[in-house]
This record gives structure tokens, C-alpha cells and sequence, in this order.
């Protein structure tokens, strides 16, 4: 993509993470970065913590580096920070987590006039310890120092303005997905698919693409698919993902489960594409969710989503046509929206997989979502256009 003028140098870009495993955020970074134009833009990719497996997907001309920073706070770290700050005289700094944004905070260079312009996006919607007052209170006098913060889904924002955390530039700027990465699979070549991939072919696949932690619910959606299971033979469990402090414990109870034998757990799949392809349905049972990427994913690969109400996933799959959000707040809950779904004839659940797929090339494309992010650099660049 091309600039109206073109800038005198490179744009120098910095994004701040946590890290590059497996994640939504990490993973529509690794895009934004990809998607943007070489010859204008300079990448550098900061982990506050460590890199990860998402650094194999950046194109080779962005930069990745680490400050390994242990748990805790680290006056070392925004020391590190300010020293590459200063260095690579960075234009624009992107923070994607409210961590990034407070050891930004501190690592700013002064004076004011060779500070980069700062950006913030929030990537889920806020609950537990995110909520409690010290950590709004941040926000709240944090957000002061970017020149705009925006969430990846409506419902963020709604939250975001219902609790006082306002901002003078703020919007919604959703994900987007690869239409031509993920896209369907014809129904004949389905069975041969899922023999290559181990899986039965036979079988109703219900689909999960997350990493262990508390908030995706894991243990919730096993009890769940447990109950459904015992009174439908066809039903299996296919989990995708890894990393994350509930591993442990997750795959514990999978081999512990008298319906271990049908659920199956592959690890982080670089290309997740023909897992998609092999699913009947995704469910997404989380706490909490932003614009969860795994549902932009199935959707282009024509597959329906099954979600948690509180996820915020509504104003892409909440008309009724294509996927399912429901009450998914308790295992009972998730077992009964699971056998409804499962029961339903095997054409409307295909029907409804042919119109997600519909709805994701035309409304959540990647090329859209690029235009977005390029304009909003842009806007915050402009100084250094002639």
C-alpha cells in the first residue's frame, strides 16, 4: 500500500508486547506487521518477557528482541526500555496491554519534544483483578498519555466508556481475517481430511483454539463436552493450543476423563487451517474475550461458533444466521448448547457454517482491516509527511 506523499525516511514503528506465544493479540500483531508496506515503515517487535513461537511468522526485515523481564515489577526493564527508545528514535509506539503501556510510561525520553507518538489498543474485555480499582486508576491516567486507544470490539468499548476510562480519540477497530488462508473445505474431501489428521471421520467435532489459561475455561467446556458426550456417541472433543498455567492440569484431567478415547489435543499447530477444516463447530465458553481471533478463523473456514455470551463476539456472530451466543456460564449450560447443536440436521449446521463464511470475507476481512491500521498510522505520522 501506498502513501498519498511518501515520508523522507522510514516510519520507525515500535510494538510492545509481552510476548509472542500463542495468543489473539500476538497474533493480529504478527498481521499488522506483515500487512504493512517495507519501504515505509521500520518494525521493531519489544517482548517485555520473552519471544515465543509467533516470532517464526514476522517477515524477516521486522526486528524481534526481548528484555526478559522475570514476574514482578523491574525498574531494570523501563530502564532497558528507555534506552531502546532513545536509541532507535522510534516515531510511533504501540502498546498492546495495559503492561506495555505503564512501563512506557516510564521509560518515555525527555524532553517532550523527541517523545514518540504513543498508540494503545485493548484486546479483551476487562474483568477480575482488571477491574479492580488500582488497575482502573492506571488506565485512567495512563490513557492521558496516548495520542488515541482503541479496543477490537464494541462491547469493549462500551465497557471501557461505561466505567469512566474515556479518551478524546477513541474507537473500535476490529480484527480481521485471511479469507484466502482460511477458507473452506468441500464436504466430499472433509472424511479424507480427518483420516490424514487422525481424527474419526465419522464423528460430530467440536472444536477448541485457545491456550490453558483460566479465563478460556478449558475444565468448564471438558465437564461439559463429558455430560453431552454420554448421551451422544458421534461427539468428539478436538483441542488446539498450548502454553498457558493451567497445561497442567487440563491435559491431567483429559487423560483422567472416561471419554478420553474422543478427545483429542494437538499441541500449537503453526497451520491451523485443515484443523478448522476437520471441525463441525468451534465453541468458545472464555470469561472473557475482545474480538476473539478464533472465531474470525472458523468463520472464513465456514465453520459456526458456538459463544460465551460474555465473550465479545456479538456484533460478528450474535444475528442468529451463522453462530450461536448463548449463556455458556456453567458446564450444564455448555452440555446443553453443545447437544441441541449436535442434533440439529447435518444441512443447517452446514447451512450455517456457508453463511459464516459469507459473512467473515464480506465483513472481517484482512485487507479492510490493513486500510484501518495503515490509516490510523498514518494519522498519527502526518507530521512527517511533506
Amino acid at each position: 500500500m501506498s502513501f498519498p506523499s511518501e515520508p523522507r525516511r522510514k516510519v520507525r514503528l515500535l510494538q510492545i508486547v509481552d510476548s509472542l506465544h500463542q495468543g489473539g493479540m500476538e497474533n493480529i500483531m504478527v498481521q499488522v506487521c506483515n500487512g504493512l508496506d517495507p519501504d515505509v515503515f521500520e518494525i521493531t517487535v519489544c517482548c517485555l518477557s520473552r519471544t515465543g513461537p509467533f516470532a517464526e511468522r514476522l517477515r524477516p526485515e521486522v526486528r524481534v528482541l526481548s528484555l526478559e523481564k522475570q514476574p514482578g515489577f523491574s525498574l531494570a526493564t523501563a530502564w532497558q526500555l528507555h534506552s531502546l527508545i532513545v536509541q532507535g528514535k522510534f516515531d510511533l509506539v504501540h502498546t498492546h496491554h495495559l503492561g506495555g503501556l505503564i512501563y512506557l510510561s516510564l521509560a518515555r525520553p525527555y524532553p517532550a519534544t523527541i517523545r514518540p507518538h504513543i498508540i494503545h489498543s485493548e484486546h479483551i474485555i476487562l474483568h477480575d483483578d482488571e477491574l479492580s480499582r488500582r488497575r482502573l486508576l492506571q488506565r485512567k491516567l495512563l490513557y492521558r498519555l496516548a495520542s488515541c486507544i482503541f479496543t477490537v470490539s464494541s462491547q469493549q468499548l462500551e465497557q471501557l466508556q461505561s466505567l469512566g476510562l474515556t479518551h478524546r480519540r477513541q474507537f473500535t477497530l476490529r480484527n480481521g481475517v485471511d479469507g484466502q488462508r482460511f477458507h473452506p473445505l468441500p464436504s466430499e474431501q472433509r472424511a479424507a481430511l480427518r483420516q490424514r489428521l487422525g481424527l474419526d471421520p465419522d464423528r460430530f467435532w467440536i472444536g477448541k483454539v485457545a491456550r490453558f489459561a483460566p479465563l478460556k475455561r478449558h475444565h468448564p467446556l471438558i465437564e461439559g463436552f463429558e455430560i453431552a458426550a454420554g448421551e451422544n456417541p458421534r461427539l468428539g472433543l478436538l483441542l488446539l493450543g498450548d502454553n498457558g498455567s493451567e497445561k497442567e492440569s487440563v491435559l491431567a484431567r483429559i487423560e483422567a476423563s472416561s471419554f478420553r478415547d474422543r478427545i483429542v489435543w494437538v499441541g500449537l499447530q503453526q497451520d491451523p487451517v485443515p484443523w478448522y477444516q476437520a471441525m463441525d463447530l468451534l465453541v468458545i465458553a472464555s470469561e472473557s474475550e475482545g474480538m476473539p481471533n478464533a472465531a474470525l478463523e472458523a468463520m472464513s473456514c465456514g465453520i459456526p461458533v458456538l459463544a460465551n455470551e460474555v465473550c465479545g463476539v456479538r456484533e460478528v456472530a450474535g444475528d442468529g444466521n451463522h453462530s450461536w451466543i448463548e449463556d455458556l456460564s456453567s458446564s450444564e449450560r455448555i452440555a446443553s448448547s453443545l447437544s441441541r447443536i449436535a442434533d440439529l440436521p447435518p444441512d443447517s449446521v452446514r447451512d450455517a457454517g456457508a453463511a459464516a463464511r459469507t459473512y467473515a470475507k464480506d465483513q472481517l476481512s484482512l485487507e479492510a482491516m490493513m486500510e484501518k491500521y495503515h490509516s490510523l498510522y498514518r494519522e498519527d505520522f502526518s507530521r512527517l509527511i511533506p
